[in-house]
């Protein structure tokens, strides 16, 4: 997979000034670290669905409430869910570093965070060229959390996707996934090409210190 240099930076905190030679020579071992450690998995589930009103939709009789959704998914078809881990070598990593070092720990959590990002957008690429030769095309990722669909949506999500027996991901009772470097998202599949980038200008946290100038 290609990890994007200036991700990786930009998920460091570089704004605005260029990292020294000592810098970019550590965060090219770690990536090497990194690759040789982790081992990304994925699934992925084609379900329908049916929307309710203007705020709901449905699959499988389980109920998910978010306007911005439903209101993308009018035009879908169908609806992929979909889950990703960078696997629990990630997260020891993680652990590593951040009792021993903690530029390390820093440039690890921007690599990962790169690395799960380029992981699946490599999955989805791949999906996208699946679907588009039954005429149906990929919508952007929405996962729970973002906009209004609450983070709690993510328990009946990973019931339907029975993503902890399959990937091993679990959610603790706060909703957040372990490995901690690990994504879901619903998927629409629509019948118009539609960009699947999730680009900082299709965001509404206009305050995420990672957001792009």
């Amino acid at each position: 997979m290609e990890l994007r240099q200036s991700e990786i930076l930009r998920y460091a905190g570089f704004r605005g000034h260029t990292p020294d030679e000592a810098m970019l020579k550590k965060i090219e071992q770690l990536k090497e670290e990194i690759l040789s450690s982790v081992t990304p998995r994925s699934i992925f589930k084609d379900v329908t669905f049916e929307t309710f009103g203007d705020e709901s939709f449905f699959i499988s009789g389980v109920a998910f409430k978010s306007r911005k959704l439903t209101s993308q998914l009018k035009t879908a078809k169908r609806l992929l869910l979909f889950a990703a881990t960078l696997g629990p070598e990630s997260d020891r990593l993680l652990r590593k570093y951040s009792v021993s070092d903690r530029s390390k720990y820093v440039l690890t959590q921007a690599i990962l965070t790169e690395m799960i990002e380029s992981y699946s957008n490599e999955i989805c690429d791949g999906l996208a060229e699946k679907y588009k030769n039954e005429g149906l095309y990929l919508m952007p990722r929405f996962s729970a959390g973002y906009a209004d669909l609450e983070l709690t949506a993510q328990k009946s999500f990973f019931e339907l996707l029975d993503i902890s027996k399959r990937i091993g991901v679990t959610l603790n009772d706060e909703c957040l996934m372990t490995p901690s470097k690990s994504v879901t998202a619903f998927i629409g599949l629509g019948t118009k090409p539609f960009c699947t980038k999730n680009g900082c200008s299709a965001c509404d946290k206009t305050d995420c210190e990672f957001r792009r100038e």
